[in-house]
């Protein structure tokens, strides 16, 4: 995401069951809270494991405008500390 990790707590566990029926995938997600580090990079970057994909960092303020995935990555962001969360999403 451009910026070394800090200390890391899990807050959830995400499964996501997706795909055509005759190929599903199932994919497990780890998801960590972070403190944002004051250099947090500015605008739209590439992942490096996939330049087709692109990311940006957005503020607290505006996650209810953003499209942000999973969708449950706003409540995970109130995962109290000590609390770890298991969503499991179906698509399709």
């Amino acid at each position: 995401m451009g910026v070394a990790p800090g200390p890391l707590r899990l807050v959830g566990v995400v499964e996501n069951f997706f795909g055509p029926p005759e190929k599903r995938q199932h994919e497990l997600g780890f998801y960590y809270h972070m403190d944002a580090p004051a250099d947090v990079p500015d605008g739209v970057f590439a992942t490096l494991d996939h330049a087709g994909v692109s990311c940006q960092w957005v503020a607290f303020g505006a996650l209810a405008e953003a499209a942000v995935y999973p969708l449950v990555v706003r409540e995970l962001l109130e995962v109290p500390v000590g609390v770890v969360r298991h969503f499991v999403n179906r698509e399709g």
